[in-house]
């Protein structure tokens, strides 16, 4: 008998190896939150009795994991095409202030403070999800933020002539991140199934979630590149113009865009039934152009920003 204690506290490989011996097929390509969700799925959940705040802790941490959006290395994407085309005067501000380490490194910082309580009120900043027929306008909104709100706030911090080079480190990582979050699909998903997390789908024989689909299934099948390969194939043939019309439109513009795709998603991603390559056939061109439209608009907002 497992619990989400024991299992948080395991290494992936101990995971994986729990997980076959339930027989639980592909186990290599699944990450940690979907193999402790795949084991706690095929037996009762029994907690045991630890000290409360850390019980709250662990369950806090597990919870924030399986909402999690882009993967690693879809917001490696994102940041490297974005470095690749700051202007220079953005480029020499931005390594300043990261102390010359570069977007990449802290594209994932975000989701890696999760742990670290001193960080728990941007739990909600990773998203904000929208219900079939509702607007980002109309929906009720976490009184902690959401990704937009999260947004602007890194905005005002990073432009701002009275705050210290610390804070607008601290959100310029945030912003890095953020804008790479406005263009997942399932991070504008439905609140009634937690961003498609609720939302079970067959992927290649195994059951997953819509949500895990989005992160990092669909990207790793579609291609095995590296992040630069993806970036160098993603950008390539596009023109000036073609960029010019990709950054038109604000953050707010970008993620009303990202609900009416979410809902496409949605429409095209039947549950319960074996999505194979016709659906990476499908969908490989969205997953493209998401991840090309937020590299280069993370460029524009930080080449208006500092030049």
């Amino acid at each position: 008998m497992y619990n989400i204690i024991d299992l948080n506290s395991k290494y992936l490989i101990e995971l994986r190896e729990i997980a076959q011996s339930m027989g639980i097929e592909r186990v290599g390509i699944m990450k940690k939150p979907d193999l402790i969700f795949s084991i706690l799925k095929l037996q009762p959940v029994k907690i045991t009795a630890p000290k409360p705040k850390f019980l709250l802790s662990v369950v806090f941490l597990f919870l924030t994991l399986q909402l999690s959006a882009w993967g690693g290395k879809a917001h490696d994407i994102i940041a490297h095409i974005a470095e690749q085309n700051l202007a220079p005067n953005a480029k020499t501000e931005v390594a300043r202030l990261l102390n010359g380490r570069s977007m990449v490194y802290y594209a994932m910082w975000m989701d890696n403070i999760r742990s670290d309580e001193r960080f728990n009120f941007t739990a909600t900043w990773h998203y904000a999800n929208v219900d079939e027929g509702m607007t980002y306008a109309t929906m009720p909104r976490a009184e902690t933020g959401d990704v937009l709100t999260a947004t602007d706030l890194s905005l005002q911090k990073i432009t701002s002539q009275t705050e210290n080079d610390s804070i607008k480190k601290m959100y310029l990582k945030f912003l890095i991140h953020l804008i790479g979050e406005i263009h997942c699909p399932m991070h504008a998903g439905r609140a009634t199934d937690r961003g498609g997390n609720d939302y079970r789908v067959i992927w290649f024989g195994d059951t997953i979630n819509l949500h895990s689909l989005w992160d990092t299934h669909l990207l790793e099948r579609a291609r095995s590149w590296s992040y630069t390969e993806w970036a160098a194939n993603l950008t390539t043939g596009l023109n000036a113009a073609d960029i010019a019309r990709m950054q038109r439109g604000t953050p707010h513009e970008w993620f009303d865009e990202t609900v009416s795709l979410a809902a496409y998603v949605y429409l095209h991603t039947p549950q319960n039934q074996n999505l194979r390559f016709n659906y990476i056939y499908k969908f490989s061109p969205v997953l493209e152009q998401q991840l090309t439209r937020g590299g280069y608009r993370l460029a524009y907002i930080l080449n208006t920003i500092f030049n």
